[in-house]
Order: structure tokens, then C-alpha cells, then sequence
């Protein structure tokens, strides 16, 4: 029996349809990876500089890693931007610093995209960050309250945590994009 499959035969339509199952199989497991990596997990004890500094680098590829200097340096002025930073949150950060350590409950998080009324920009931002505890009944009920958007209740909330920029670069602007503002980060939870 004769089948036909119109203007190409039926094997190099099934070798074209296994082709484009690749291509889309490929680009959502890219997609998943560059979404997905959106912060480190906060560190679960003290980690040298060097190795948390790598390891943010294999997470967040980039024609400029970061390097010890960068990150030290940046440290080094958390105070000229934040003059009332908490003592014990200074102190934290001051480990980065003094002792080239990375301290329990430190991780790096990235961002790429930010929504503005101007456009949408395309952004190379890193911060050291510090997670914070998780919030009692009460803290979390006014956390929840104070929300511009809703989370889901029963998720863990954190307070006391800090979020410092060590890089801040713009790379492009979309400024025909209309957005609401805000920052167009993939992982929000626990921020």
C-alpha cells in the first residue's frame, strides 16, 4: 500500500518532526535552567569566599564573573548607602570582608529584567543577600498585609533578612514596552 505525504516523503517529514521535538525540548529546558536560576540557596553554614564566589559564577554564567575584589570592595561601602544598617546585619557582612567568608544564611541572587513606566530594561544585577528568619503568626499576618501583590499564605514568610547590590549594570532598554513597575525577577519567594 502507497501513502502519501505531500511535497516530501513520509521519512523526511518524520526525521523534520523529531528535529523540531529536539528544538522544543531543548529551548524549554534552557528556558527552565536560565529561569530557574535565579538566586543560590542560602548557605547552610559558613563557606569561604572563593568557593561561594564559583559557585554563583557556574549559576549565573557571565563574560564578567565576579571575583573576590568585586565583591569585597562592594562590601566594604554597605555602609555609605545604608548609614543605619542594624549592627548585627553590618557585622554579618563585615565577615565578607575581614574574613573572606561567605556566612550562614548568605546568598547571591541575580536579576535581569526591570519593569518601569520608561521601558523595560535589561539589567545585570547581583546582590549578596542574608535570609531572614522565618516570621511568627503575627509578623507574617502584617508582612502580608503590607504586600503589593498577593502571596500565598501558606508559604513561609521571612523577616530580617537584607538584600545588598555588589553589581549594577544596565545592558539595553525596550522603552516602547508599556509595564507596570516593578522588578521582573523569577524567584520571589522568600525575598
Amino acid at each position: 500500500m502507497f501513502t502519501s505525504c505531500g511535497l516530501m516523503t513520509c521519512s523526511t517529514q518524520i526525521a523534520f518532526m523529531k528535529a523540531f521535538v529536539a528544538i522544543v525540548i531543548t529551548s524549554v529546558l534552557l528556558t527552565l535552567a536560565s529561569h530557574g536560576a535565579d538566586r543560590t540557596q542560602p548557605l547552610d553554614q559558613d563557606t569561604p569566599l572563593a568557593e561561594g564566589i564559583q559557585k554563583a559564577n557556574e549559576m549565573f554564567p557571565d563574560v564578567q564573573p565576579l571575583t573576590e575584589k568585586e565583591v569585597i570592595a562592594a562590601v566594604q561601602a554597605i555602609k555609605l548607602k545604608y548609614p543605619d544598617i542594624q549592627p548585627d546585619i553590618y557585622d554579618t557582612y563585615m565577615r565578607v570582608v575581614k574574613e573572606k567568608v561567605l556566612p550562614k544564611g548568605m546568598y547571591f541572587r541575580r536579576i535581569t529584567s526591570w519593569n518601569t513606566d520608561s521601558g523595560r530594561f535589561q539589567v545585570d544585577w547581583k546582590d549578596l543577600c542574608l535570609e531572614g528568619r522565618i516570621a511568627t503568626e503575627d509578623e507574617k499576618r502584617e508582612a502580608l498585609s503590607k504586600m503589593p501583590f498577593k502571596l500565598n499564605p501558606n508559604n513561609d514568610v521571612r523577616v530580617g533578612g537584607f538584600s545588598y547590590r555588589i553589581r549594577a549594570r544596565f545592558v539595553s532598554v525596550d522603552a516602547t514596552a508599556k509595564f507596570e513597575k516593578g522588578l521582573a525577577v523569577n524567584h520571589l519567594a522568600g525575598q
